[in-house]
């Protein structure tokens, strides 16, 4: 190659180099530091004994504040056999994050379950196995309002529990098996699916998660 061509070139192939290695991600500040609680009724629980915080690709930061319990419940158990319990792998750091904020509901649903897939991938989670984590609390992850949308009483039926929180909220947990998990990761690997064509999916599938008035 010319060695003023060269010049010219070298340059651009690092340039989309760079361009697609700094894809924003966010990043964590700290580490989990937690100590497990004791009783049966505790089981998994963990209490934090330190702020964890992360910060998201537009620099907002989602703290699990000292003194927050956490145990992985708001990851539906449906996706465990096929990702791993909430504990046992790089997910936790998310985990954590996404408990406290399902947890406090100090912020949308929809924003929470889209923070725990940039927070997985901030985490060293591959893309596809977050999209699948993403997808699966979509689908069984918790939904919370007012209790003012009428959305919520259309969906109070047998299978999607729809009941108050602590705080007098309206929380609803939408039923999600393995199998549509499995189905949810083939849906993915087949077609890296963007994460607003994960929210059609799930729209089209699951309508009884999507609970499109609320907040």
């Amino acid at each position: 190659m010319p060695r003023r061509i060269a010049v010219i070139v070298f340059p651009l192939l690092m340039a989309v180099a760079c361009t697609a290695s700094e894809i924003p991600l966010g990043h964590f500040v700290g580490t989990v530091k937690a100590e497990w609680l004791r009783g049966a009724e505790n089981e998994r629980r963990m209490l934090l004994l330190e702020d964890f915080v992360y910060v998201d690709p537009k620099g907002q930061k989602w703290i699990a504040p000292k003194g927050s319990q956490t145990d992985g419940a708001t990851i539906p158990q449906a996706v465990w056999s096929i990702i791993g319990g909430p504990f046992e792998g790089q997910y936790r750091e998310a985990a954590v994050i996404h408990d406290v904020y399902c947890d406090t509901k100090t912020a949308p649903w929809r924003d929470v379950h889209r923070i725990f897939y940039y927070a997985n991938r901030a985490a060293g989670i591959s893309e596809a196995r977050s999209k699948i984590l993403y997808g699966a609390v979509m689908i069984g992850g918790p939904k919370w309002g007012d209790g003012k949308s009428k959305c919520y009483s259309c969906h109070d039926t047998g299978s999607t529990m729809v009941v108050p929180d602590s705080r007098g909220r309206v929380v609803a947990l939408p039923p999600v098996t393995e199998t549509d998990v499995r189905r949810l990761a083939d849906f993915v690997n087949t077609m890296d699916p963007t994460l607003e064509q994960i929210d059609d999916y799930v729209k089209r599938n699951h309508p009884m998660s999507t609970f499109g008035h609320s907040k």
